[in-house]
């Protein structure tokens, strides 16, 4: 009853979220995202969140890095990488649909970030040594192109 139904709301790490909570939550808001920090979960709580709840309910799925202080490196690539290594099931389409575009949604930049197209100014990253049968797993450089 303290939140407003009408902005975009953002719960961060997730660990111990349920299929009832994500339902509960979208049921009072359309503009729910999950925000997932797989590194800091794994330093704090040596746990990840169950992504097939988010999956089996199509919630928003944010990543981010938390910060230094719970989080050896803050890169997006890593934490793709790890959501990979330890829940393989969630492929890599979606790995970068949650690093970019709902991440730009979630924050509320999404006419400007979160994906290519005319009039946006997406961060772009190569990723070296990409190979479609192993996703993000494979990649072992990657760069900011300016």
């Amino acid at each position: 009853e303290h939140m407003d139904p009408k902005q975009r709301t953002l719960f961060v790490h997730n660990t111990m979220t349920t299929v009832e909570d994500i339902e509960a939550a979208t049921k009072w808001n359309k503009n729910i995202y999950w925000a997932t920090c797989p590194n800091a979960n794994l330093f704090i709580e040596n746990r990840m969140p169950n992504y097939q709840r988010f999956l089996d309910t199509n919630a928003k799925v944010t990543i981010g890095t938390d910060s230094l202080t719970s989080n050896w490196q803050l890169s997006i690539v890593e934490e793709m990488k790890t959501i990979a290594k330890f829940q393989s099931y969630v492929d890599f389409d979606t790995l970068l649909q949650w690093a970019t575009l709902n991440g730009a949604e979630a924050l509320g930049f999404e006419d400007e970030l979160g994906s290519i197209e005319k009039g946006k100014t997406p961060g772009l990253v190569l990723l070296e040594g990409f190979d479609p049968a192993e996703g993000i797993l494979g990649v072992e450089k990657w760069m900011r192109i300016d």
